[in-house]
């Protein structure tokens, strides 16, 4: 808004002090006529004794030289003391004293400047007997104009800083309400239990607001809904799954027949297979309704869980290693051990030799990594393996194909990414979070 008052303003301004020149000018040589017709009037008909009090009053007042001579054109009188009787023939003295008005401007050797002129005839009836002339210096008349023009120049700057006054307020008036309004859409993205409230601003943001939070509310009772129904499946699936495992170990147990024996054996890795995905199947869908973030430190949730899945790793004879730094991240301690058992499991499933975990601070990023030295993921499968239900070319059997997609879900419920990175040999999974400012530390 100030850009485009500014704009009109010396679109405006340009054309505008032009013609205002042009016209102080025309005012100035139009004044100094009337002003020397009525002199010359007044000298007409005013005793030749009383001309000199008449133009010394009336050159104090404006500045403006006058100079009185007669039919011969000799000096009668002059308001800046040329002596009386001297000639002063110029031409347009010679004008007047012909009858005819002249007005102009011309070089002055006397002054070495412009000089604006009027000149007229004194007449007494028929009969001309002098001439009267009004001059003023060009640079006088200049320094008037370049006032007036610089007055109105102000008056145009004073228009411009009244808009940017009226702009900045305008968009103070617009901008706080608004910034109001992302606080608590933010407010909300992070509680669907939150609400944006008041905004105190136009009637068009405080509908959104309330339209926000209406949103918000439906929301926040759908997630609650999500974690009744997820709280009940945890209960009614794990149980008899639990069950049905116990009767398996059971049946393996006090079996004669080793044939039977094979099967229960093989029927609990099915129910263990089965519980597993279910409980990544809950996860999945309880992902999004979990709980706030706290700021912790990843690399100190990493060591913990290592130092849990190393009595597996030498169980299959494979080397695995942490090395972290102090990596705050804003999110759950449930996530991030999620995280890192869906991957350090999966590397230790393809792993030859050995698992690493890797945690470190680059910049405003925290990354995880989890890499091992198995036969790797080809390129084309890198991005699809994320997918729920999805399972590269060369995975192991028995797999449930959420792991990677909960992984990802996890990860990008706290802001963070997963992907797969280029490793020869082996797979790398790396897994970004923006990080955390300040919190407290894991203990």
């Amino acid at each position: 808004m100030t850009l485009l008052t500014g704009l009109l303003v010396i679109v405006m301004a340009v054309p505008l002090v032009i013609v205002f020149r042009s016209y102080q000018y025309d005012r100035l040589t139009l004044g100094l006529e009337r002003d020397a017709l009525v002199i010359a009037a007044d000298l007409a008909s005013t005793p030749q004794d009383q001309w000199a009090e008449l133009i010394s009053a009336y050159e104090a007042r404006t500045g403006v030289r006058v100079t009185v001579v007669d039919a011969g054109s000799r000096v009668l009188l002059d308001s800046e003391g040329a002596a009386v009787g001297t000639a002063f023939d110029r031409g347009e003295m010679r004008s007047a004293l012909g009858g005819s008005i002249s007005a102009g401007v011309r070089y002055s050797a006397t002054l070495g400047t412009d000089l604006r002129y009027v000149a007229v005839p004194i007449r007494d009836g028929p009969t001309i007997e002098g001439a009267v002339r009004l001059s003023v210096s060009e640079v006088e008349i200049q320094h008037d104009v370049q006032v007036l023009v610089l007055a109105l120049i102000s008056v145009l700057v004073v228009v411009l800083l009244a808009a940017a006054l009226a702009a900045w307020g305008l968009g103070r008036a617009l901008s706080q309400p608004l910034a109001r309004l992302e606080r608590g859409a933010q407010r909300v993205g992070e509680d669907p239990a939150a609400r944006v409230g008041d905004i105190n601003g136009p009637a068009e943001i405080q509908n959104v607001a309330d339209a926000l939070d209406e949103t918000a509310g439906k929301l926040d009772a759908m997630l609650g809904r999500s974690r009744a129904v997820a709280a009940d499946a945890s209960h009614h699936l794990r149980t008899p799954l639990a069950a049905m495992r116990l009767r398996l170990e059971n049946i393996a147990d006090t079996a004669a027949d080793p044939e039977l024996m094979k099967q229960a054996e093989a029927a609990m890795r099915e129910v263990d297979r089965l519980t597993r995905r279910v409980d990544q199947v809950l996860a999945l869908a309880t992902a999004e309704s979990a709980v706030a973030g706290v700021v912790l430190d990843v690399g100190e949730v990493a060591y913990l869980r290592s130092v849990e899945w190393q009595h597996l790793a030498a169980d299959r004879e494979l080397e695995l290693s942490c090395s972290h730094e102090v990596a705050l991240v804003k999110t759950s301690v449930t996530d991030v051990e999620r995280i890192l058992d869906e991957l350090v499991g999966n590397a230790l499933d393809y792993a030859a030799r050995r698992v690493a975990i890797e945690v470190s601070v680059t910049g405003e990023t925290v990354r995880l990594l989890v890499s091992d030295d198995g036969p790797g993921i080809p390129i084309a499968e890198r991005e699809r393996v994320f997918d729920r239900f999805q399972r590269g070319g060369e995975a192991i059997p028995g797999g449930t194909g959420l792991g990677l997609a909960l992984v990802r879900q996890a990860a990008a419920g706290s802001g963070g990414t997963a992907r797969v990175l280029a490793a020869d040999p082996g797979t790398t999974f790396e897994v970004t979070w923006p990080r955390a400012s300040s919190g407290p530390k894991l203990s």
